[in-house]
């Protein structure tokens, strides 16, 4: 037995069907490689010497700030005086400077000062908080080659184009990578791209089989690669290469490709070579420049400051056309009707011979006494409830999530009131509104259905003929009461007690059921992780996969171990309530395809 299992071991995935599925290469045509758009050419373990050939490559230092020390002031500016109401108040602020004004130009300036510089103080302040995440990013630590073998800690920001780097499991990639080699002897990696796509599914990647012997750090003293690819671009799933290793000419498809963003999942470590940094990196090509963004009821605002500005304009207009009447009829035929005034005295302000010029001054004068109409404080209540409201946000511990270990964080005021609301829907599937979880609630096994929980669909069916769901639901032919509630866990809502608690070696079919569960908790490609209470859990490329091996684990048949040839999954004794294992060992055989599946009891 044992000389077979050291035989099998020899065996790599690729061997397996579904993972020879990764070695496909890619359709692109590689004959465009040095042409334009495909201009790019890495020196894999010589980062120094792209500067002796004039290439100048960024830098992996990125930044996803909105202002600078330089662009801060004027743009913040334009941003505030974009608003009607600031921009108003300016121009009636500009004209108490003027003799017109009715009050002092301190009244009119000081209250619009303190609006802008608290805003702009609260537009910095969010700003700054987004500079101390990317300093906090820029300065993670990675494992770099420095030559002789030996991988030394170096933060994010001094990584280079060519670089060989060292990436641990449960990291993210510091730059665009093309995988060399993994622990795995096939080059093998799992992959989780959430923060590109959204997908929690794992993705499998896998390095070239002329690299993926590399597995020791000092297997890359002497190491010396050209890879030429394509020029930095936005598509995170195409990309076109080749590398050229110890004389031989390499195609490279997106399946050695590792984007920065996307973390090493269940996988000890892997090798990679820098491309693409910084800002040509797919997650930043495809991020653009921080909008200026403005919520619904801000831009309703200006409307509702329209308004009123007509108003105030209408108001305005209607006093100065009779001002400048009444200024016009105090002098006819050379009698001064309004004597205490003094028309014959008068200065542009009140002028009966240029009545229409003193009615015009007496506009501007109007739209400044009156300016008071439209609220200044207006905008200065509703940034104070925006931070605020911002505050609470990230305090709320409701918002926590607790499996990733991570509080909400609100990286802008600005767009609070558009929480919750949706404009749009764009859905290429259903998984797209879903929480795209799955349980595991009923089954059926040679004929006989299991599980007495009630499903969306019956419920939606028992809704729709206006039956009531009453505590007694019908479950293999006859009516059960429901049995109590379980501790619930995650991707496993089964209850029926014919079958679990070890019940279902008392069914006449328990041979089946035995081979059913076996089945689930072999068949698929799930990836089990063992910590040090020796419990496992599970990471699977799909919610599907996921569900079927909690529920076979649940009900006595765990899924322990995976090898590049063998499957060991535990069972537990029915005859016993303790957990007394029994380890079964599944070794596959390929011959052309086809899988053959033996067991054995260890």
């Amino acid at each position: 037995m044992a000389r077979v299992r050291r035989r099998l071991e020899k065996l790599k995935l690729s061997t397996l069907y579904s993972f020879a599925l990764c070695a496909k290469g890619s359709t692109e045509d590689h004959s465009k490689i040095g042409t334009a758009g495909f201009s790019r050419v890495v020196y894999v373990n010589d980062p120094d010497r792209h500067e002796e050939e004039g290439f100048r490559y960024p830098r992996n230092e990125v930044s996803t700030t909105k202002y600078s020390l330089v662009t801060f002031v004027p743009k913040s500016l334009f941003e505030q005086f974009r608003r009607v109401a600031n921009f108003y108040f300016l121009v009636s602020g500009i004209l108490t400077l003027t003799p017109l004004a009715p009050y002092s130009a301190v009244s009119a300036l000081l209250p619009l000062s303190v609006v802008i510089t608290a805003t702009m103080l609260k537009e910095g302040v969010e700003d700054w908080r987004r500079k101390q995440q990317d300093i906090e990013l820029n300065n993670r630590i990675v494992k770099v080659h420095r030559g002789n073998g030996s991988f030394e800690e170096t933060k994010w920001k001094y990584i280079k184009i060519g670089d060989v780097i060292k990436v641990e499991k449960d990291n993210f990639f510091p730059a665009d990578l093309i995988l060399l080699s993994s622990n795995y002897p096939d080059g093998i990696c799992y992959v989780e791209t959430m923060n590109l796509d959204g997908e929690t599914n794992l993705k499998i990647k896998q390095a070239l089989e002329v690299t993926s012997d590399l597995q020791e750090d000092g297997d890359f003293t002497n190491l010396r690669q050209i890879i030429k690819c394509e020029d930095p671009n936005a598509n995170l799933y195409s990309f076109v290469g080749t590398m050229d290793y110890k004389g031989m000419r390499h195609p490279l498809s997106p399946q050695q490709l590792l984007l920065r963003d996307s973390k090493l999942r269940n996988t000890d470590y892997i090798y990679g070579a820098v491309i693409f940094t910084g800002h040509d990196t797919k997650v930043m090509q495809n991020a653009t420049e921080p909008p200026s963004k403005r919520s619904k009821i801000e831009k309703k605002m200006d409307y509702i400051i329209y308004l009123l500005l007509c108003s105030l304009l209408g108001i305005a207009l209607l006093g100065s056309v009779f001002f400048g009447i009444w200024t016009k009829a105090d002098l006819r035929n050379g009698e001064l009707k309004r004597w205490y005034l003094r028309p014959d005295d008068s200065t542009v302000f009140y002028d009966p011979k240029r009545a229409p010029l003193a009615s015009f001054c007496h506009l501007l004068t109007a739209l400044m006494l009156y300016n008071y109409f439209i609220p200044i404080s207006l905008y200065i209540s509703i940034e104070m409830v925006k931070i605020l409201q911002a505050v609470f946000i990230n305090q709320d511990i409701d918002m926590y999530d607790e499996e990733s270990d991570k509080p909400t964080h609100a990286r802008t005021s600005n767009l609070n009131e558009e929480l919750g609301q949706v404009d749009t829907i764009l859905s290429d599937k259903t998984g797209t509104l879903t929480c795209n979880m799955m349980e595991f609630i009923k089954c059926s096994i040679a004929g006989t259905a299991y599980g007495q929980s009630v499903t969306e669909v019956e419920k939606a069916m028992a809704l729709r003929k206006g039956v009531p769901l009453g505590d007694e639901i019908e479950a293999g032919g006859h009516k059960e009461k429901q049995i109590e509630e379980s501790p619930h866990v995650k991707g496993f809502n089964l209850k029926d007690p014919r079958i679990m608690d070890g019940n279902w070696i008392h069914e006449p079919n328990k041979d089946v059921i035995r081979d059913f569960f076996r089945l689930l908790a072999i068949c698929h490609t799930c990836i089990p992780e063992v910590d040090e209470t020796d419990k496992v859990s599970y990471e699977a490329e799909s919610p599907d996969e996921a569900a079927f091996v909690i529920a076979a684990r649940e009900l006595g048949f765990e899924f322990y171990k995976r090898t590049q040839t063998s499957i060991v999954i535990r069972e537990r004794d029915p005859n016993q309530n303790v957990a007394d294992y029994q380890y079964r060992y599944a070794i596959f055989f390929f011959i052309k395809g086809y899988c053959l599946l033996r067991k054995f009891d260890l």
